[in-house]
């Protein structure tokens, strides 16, 4: 009698705040201006903006942001640290220092939402994109793609399918991944796709299309 052979499946990897944040990237690198300041006539993103920019993607590929009030040697800030949920230690941590005229809680609450608003946009690196209706919706809060690994997984099988010497299903492959019933986020994925190739990939695909027409 042949003993049946026990199959040992590796567990899945965890990945780390740094790859985290490449695919945080991969989602969202900008933030619309939804508001205007009445001193200088110049718009800027709020911090509920940004906030709702980024939240759905940060918790789909759980990334946790904890900001909060301290001082430190003496000296009044923002700590804002970002980590991984199923690793705290694995953290990025930043200061600000919070300015302000006067010592009261009106004054200390509007530091505050500057300093929690700068300090998103500096660490995730967003731009701050012009409103002009349009464009708003070309930046939407929800993420370009469903999970953390999707477009990993596209890519891969469109790289496959190119070393196969399969090029049409490659083509087609990212065309059909790229589509969405949102005009914007479609958009957004075919870039991501493409940029996600690699020139070496890229420069066989486009040699491809430029055979077929």
């Amino acid at each position: 009698m042949t003993t049946p052979k026990t199959i040992k499946f590796s567990p899945k990897k965890e990945k780390t705040l740094s790859q985290a944040m490449l695919d945080f990237r991969v989602n969202i690198d900008s933030v619309t201006k939804d508001s205007i300041n009445p001193h200088w006539k110049n718009g800027y993103a709020s911090y509920n903006a940004v906030q709702e920019a980024i939240t759905p993607t940060l918790d789909m590929l759980g990334i946790v942001v904890v900001q909060a009030p301290m001082i430190l040697e003496g000296i009044d800030v923002l700590n804002t640290k970002v980590y991984m949920a199923h690793n705290p230690s694995d953290f990025i941590c930043s200061n600000i220092r919070l300015l302000m005229p006067k010592s009261d809680m009106q004054q200390l609450g509007g530091s505050l939402t500057y300093a929690r608003r700068y300090a998103l946009v500096s660490i995730f690196g967003l731009a701050v994109e012009d409103d002009d209706g349009e464009q708003a919706s070309e930046h939407p809060s929800i993420p370009t793609w469903s999970d953390a690994d999707e477009r990993n997984d596209i890519l891969v099988d469109a790289r496959l399918h190119i070393d196969q010497d399969e090029m049409q299903e490659a083509v087609d492959l990212l065309r059909k991944s790229a589509k969405h019933k949102d005009n914007a986020i479609e958009s957004k994925r075919a870039s991501s796709l493409w940029s996600g190739l690699g020139k070496e990939y890229q420069a066989k695909v486009s040699q491809f299309r430029r055979e077929q027409k």
